[in-house]
C-alpha cells in the first residue's frame, strides 16, 4: 500500500499497548519502522550513481524484495528498536546523571530508582518495532502489485487483491484512530485505558475492512465468470480492486481463445460494462515471450500478460498488456506494458517499458478515476 498509510498503520499498532508502556515516543517509532521496508525504492538509484547499469525490470525486482520479506522483519525491527534504545539511553543519562555527571547504573537498565518506574527495556521496544514492521509486508500482501513475502527463499510473488494500493476509505479510517486517540489524551487525567480501547477498536476494523474486501473480491470474481457464454472454458477468473475503493472492481476472465475485462460492482450497480479481446498466438509472439525481458515482465504481472501483435512499416510489434490494472476497469488495454520490437529481418530492435498515460498527464488520469470511482 502507500507509504503514508503504511506509516500510519504502524503509529496505530503504537496505541495496542506499546504507547501506554512506552510513552509517546512508541508512535513515531513505529510509524518509522512501519516505512522503512520502502526504502528499497533508492536501490536502483543508488546503483545507477555507481555506474552499474539496470533494465528496465530493475525497479520492480527489487521494490517490494527482500525488504519486505518476512524473514527480514526481526532483522528490520532489531535496526529500529536498537536505534531508539541509544536515543532513549542518552537522554535518560541526561535526566538521572549524579552530580559527578556519572550515570546510575540501574536506571541506565531501566530499574526502579528512588521509588519511580524507570522506563520500559529493550524488549518492550523492540516488541513495538517488530509488530509495527509486520504490518508493512502483510498490508502490501493484500494489493494486486505483488510482494515477495519469502525473499531470498523464493521469488515469488504474493498479492491477495482484497484492496488497492491507495484507498479513500482505509486511510482515513487509521487517521480517525490516531486522532481519536490524540483527543483522548488532552481531556483525561489517566487515559492509557481509553486509548487503548481506541486503538484495538481501530485496529480491529482496519482488519474486517480487509476482510470486506477479500469478500467483495469473491463476488467480484463471481460476477465476472457470469460474463462468459455458457459452455466456454475458463482458463482463470480474478479480479483487481480499483485505485480508491474495495467497492468498484476491475473483473479479468481468460478463456481459450479471449481475454474479458469487465468493470463491477459487487453490490448493486448497474450490470458489469466489459469488453473483450480475442487471443494472439504466432511465431513472433512466441519468440518475444522467450525474451527475459518478457519473462521478467511475466513474472512482475504474476502471469496476468495478455499479448497483442501488429506489424508496423515493416517491423513486427509484439506487446505484453499487465492485465491486473487498466486505465478504466473495463479496459482490455493496459496501464503499462512491455513493448518488443523486431526488425524485418527478425532481429531485435527495440524491448521497452511503456505507459498508457504520462506523467504530465497524471493530474487527468487523477480525476478520470477519482470520476470512475462514483459513477454508477
Amino acid at each position: 500500500m502507500d507509504t503514508i498509510t503504511q506509516g500510519l498503520l504502524g503509529a496505530v499498532t503504537a496505541q495496542l499497548g506499546f504507547r501506554q508502556r512506552i510513552g509517546r515516543g512508541a508512535t513515531w517509532a513505529a510509524a518509522a519502522a512501519a516505512v522503512l521496508p520502502d526504502l528499497d525504492i533508492f536501490v536502483v538509484p543508488v546503483l545507477e550513481l555507481t555506474g552499474i547499469e539496470t533494465d528496465a525490470m530493475a525497479r520492480h525486482r527489487y521494490h517490494r524484495g527482500l525488504s519486505h520479506s518476512l524473514l527480514m522483519v526481526p532483522v528490520l525491527a532489531a535496526g529500529v528498536a536498537v536505534a531508539w534504545w541509544a536515543l532513549r539511553r542518552r537522554g535518560l543519562a541526561r535526566v538521572v546523571a549524579g552530580p559527578d555527571g556519572r550515570l546510575d547504573a540501574r536506571a541506565a537498565a531501566g530499574r526502579a530508582v528512588g521509588g519511580q518506574r524507570s522506563p520500559p527495556g529493550f524488549g518492550w521496544l523492540y516488541a513495538c518495532c517488530l509488530v509495527a514492521v509486520l504490518t508493512h509486508p502483510l498490508l502490501d500482501w493484500c494489493t494486486s502489485y505483488g510482494t515477495q513475502m519469502l525473499a531470498p527463499i523464493t521469488d515469488r510473488r504474493f498479492a491477495a487483491d482484497v484492496v488497492p494500493i491507495i484507498d479513500i476509505f482505509y486511510t482515513p479510517l487509521l487517521v480517525l484512530t490516531l486522532l481519536l486517540c490524540w483527543v483522548v489524551r488532552k481531556v483525561k487525567t489517566d487515559p492509557r485505558r481509553a486509548t487503548l480501547i481506541v486503538g484495538w477498536t481501530g485496529f480491529l476494523l482496519s482488519v474486517g475492512y480487509l476482510t470486506a474486501g477479500r469478500v467483495m473480491h469473491d463476488l467480484a470474481v463471481a460476477r465476472a465468470r457470469e460474463l462468459v457464454a455458457p459452455g466456454r472454458r475458463i482458463v482463470r477468473a480474478d479480479a483487481y480492486p480499483s485505485i480508491g475503493t474495495i467497492f468498484l472492481w476491475r473483473g479479468v476472465v481468460e478463456t481459450e481463445d479471449a481475454w474479458l475485462a469487465a468493470r463491477i460492482r459487487p453490490i448493486g450497480g448497474r450490470p458489469p460494462r466489459h469488453n473483450r479481446a480475442r487471443k494472439v498466438d504466432n511465431a513472433w509472439v512466441r519468440r518475444a515471450a522467450g525474451l527475459p525481458a518478457a519473462g521478467a515482465f511475466r513474472w512482475f504481472a504474476m502471469g496476468r500478460t495478455r499479448p497483442t501483435y501488429e506489424k508496423l512499416d515493416g517491423r513486427h510489434v509484439v506487446e505484453f498488456h499487465d492485465m491486473r490494472y487498466g486505465l478504466a476497469a473495463e479496459d482490455v488495454e493496459s496501464l503499462w506494458s512491455l513493448r518488443v520490437i523486431f526488425d524485418a529481418d527478425g532481429s531485435v530492435r527495440e524491448v521497452a517499458r511503456t505507459r498508457r498515460h504520462r506523467r504530465r498527464e497524471l493530474g487527468g488520469l487523477i480525476k478520470r478515476v477519482w470520476k470512475d470511482m462514483w459513477a454508477p
